[in-house]
């Protein structure tokens, strides 16, 4: 009983370390250019107050769909594999990375088009950045769903 109240606890503290050791990284970095400007020490203070929140959310995003996807695979979190735990952050860093890149091309799309086609009118840049949210969707969509599909061989598929 008290190694499983350890794990929970363990576990849902790992993110807050995680997010704490990376602000804080964060922090000592930016420290090195202000030099004695307290202005600018207390705002990048703030900076990385609101990092670390973004940080953490992030990281229990990330634990929270590790679970979830260990829970597909029909394993439990406490005693899976290595070799199932391994596959699942490999899935699991696929789709964020493929989720950030493609939003990030996406933004950049969108703004592309109201920045070159602008002189044009309303209707021309409205058009084209829908367009470019649509396939930016559908290959996110697609990827989305081939690494959902992808399963661990169980016993039975041998």
């Amino acid at each position: 009983m008290f190694q499983k109240i350890r794990v929970a606890v363990v576990q849902s503290t790992r993110p807050i370390y995680l997010a704490g050791l990376v602000s804080s990284l964060f922090f000592a970095a930016g420290l090195q250019k202000f030099g004695a400007h307290t202005d600018l020490v207390a705002r990048h203070a703030v900076y990385s107050g609101v990092f670390f929140a973004c940080m953490w959310a992030a990281c229990r995003l990330f634990s929270s769909s590790l679970n979830r996807r260990l829970a597909l695979e029909g394993v439990n979190t406490e005693t899976a594999g290595d070799m199932v735990y391994t596959f699942v952050i490999y899935l699991e860093i696929i789709k964020h990375v493929v989720g950030v890149s493609f939003t990030l091309g996406w933004i950049a799309g969108v703004m592309f088009c109201w920045d070159y086609l602008s002189g044009s009118g309303f209707l021309v840049p409205a058009a084209s950045s829908l367009c470019v949210s649509l396939v930016a969707f559908m290959v996110t969509y697609g990827i989305s769903n081939l690494t959902e599909n992808l399963r661990w061989p169980g016993q039975d598929e041998d």
